[in-house]
């Protein structure tokens, strides 16, 4: 049986722990409530888009230039690899030099840019509802939010909680979408995690302290349960 005076102590420390610990405590129950409303699918928009697989297929006989007459498209760029792919069903050659990365179409064996109105498009073969573009931004850098490096183009549409895609400007990749309900969710992972950089790493130091102070703070609790009911057991047992 714990001591009335030690008993005492753990209350102090049980009241201050729980002080502490409390806001983040709220923080976690809030955000888990609103992961668990929201089903994930819905959060990462995928009802708004296309299936990637829709858009990697590739007609091979369009393919009249080779690996080789790629690489000499862009020789002055010091190509270093290269790999075939597929460019909204177009064969083309995405070239990783020492300087940039580049695409050459495997058909025309030209350099492809990736300019307004082929953003545009790669967008809009992406997008569910047709005819949906409302804007066109190239930004000189992508935001995190994209998952994409570099020069982008942020394509807007239609509908609510303004729906974004992004399309690399350097070599066409289109991002998944983005919402107001998905970055709603980005902002309240980072504060579930406790990680204000990357919102990606669980193992922060704030977590780590955070939880150790809130599991503490249910230890005291319990030894508090547990002296006052034994405390009263042994008050209905005395003579």
């Amino acid at each position: 049986m714990i001591s009335p005076r030690l008993a005492r102590r753990i209350a102090t420390i049980h009241k201050w722990l729980g002080l502490i610990v409390a806001v983040q405590l709220v923080v976690w129950t809030g955000t888990g409530l609103f992961f668990a409303a929201f089903h994930i699918t819905d959060i990462r928009g995928e009802h708004l888009v296309h299936p990637p697989g829709d858009a990697a297929t590739m007609d091979a006989a369009r393919i009249g230039f080779t690996s080789t007459d790629a690489l000499k498209a862009v020789a002055e760029d010091r190509p270093i690899e290269v790999a075939l792919r597929p460019l909204a069903g177009e064969p083309v050659y995405e070239v990783r030099g020492q300087i940039g990365t580049f695409l050459v179409s495997a058909e025309t064996g030209q350099v492809v840019e990736i300019d307004e109105a082929r953003a545009r498009a790669l967008a809009q073969g992406r997008w569910i509802e047709p005819d949906a573009i409302l804007s066109a931004e190239l930004l000189a850098d992508a935001p995190k939010e994209s998952g994409l490096s570099g020069e982008a183009w942020r394509i807007g549409f239609k509908g609510e909680g303004n729906p974004t895609l992004y399309v690399s400007a350097v070599n066409g990749k289109v991002s998944a979408p983005r919402t107001d309900l998905w970055r709603t969710y980005d902002f309240l992972w980072q504060l579930h995690l406790m990680d204000w950089g990357l919102n990606e790493n669980f193992n922060t130091p704030w977590m780590l302290a955070a939880a150790i102070l809130a599991l503490s703070t249910v230890l005291f609790g319990i030894a508090l349960l547990l002296h006052r009911f034994t405390r009263g057991l042994i008050r209905k047992e005395a003579p």
